[in-house]
């Protein structure tokens, strides 16, 4: 079963906290297929980012080890990166219809349902995400 991991789980991987263990051993011990989605790329970004001029938590340095982890890890660990496509767009859309959804919970999970439902885990730490999720018809795994 093959793994469509999130932004708030991706995220654990390079800042520690609560989860973060189970994240990386989905990325240590797992022969299947790990996906993200493209606008995780510029959000585990933005975040990192966001620990050391907003919150202050960690420096620069620190910020680019991460960095550098984080790319490190996308080719190393071969992961697949998905685009967002006009498909995944209108799926988007059509979830945020049948109830409240952020628009990029929304898009993350459009593109975990554009895999194969029944062989993928959806791998988020946001549980209102995965309870929909879950009810979309995806495995799921809350670190």
């Amino acid at each position: 079963m093959s793994f469509f991991i999130d932004t708030s789980s991706l995220f654990k991987r390079y800042q520690p906290e609560k989860g973060s263990t189970a994240v990386s051993k989905i990325f240590l011990e797992s022969k299947e297929s790990i996906f993200i989605s493209s606008i995780t790329i510029i959000e585990i970004i933005s975040n990192l980012k966001r620990l050391v001029e907003v919150d202050k938590i960690t420096s620069e340095a620190q910020f680019l080890m991460q960095y550098s982890f984080f790319y490190q890890d996308i080719s190393t660990l071969d992961i697949t990166i998905l685009d967002v496509t006009a498909d995944d767009i209108i799926r988007a859309e059509e979830l945020i219809m049948k109830r409240y959804m952020k628009p990029v919970d929304s898009i993350q999970l459009s593109i975990a349902l554009s895999l194969k439902p029944d062989n993928v885990t959806f791998v988020s730490s946001d549980r209102r995400l995965c309870k929909i999720a879950a009810e979309e018809g995806l495995n799921i795994i809350t670190p």
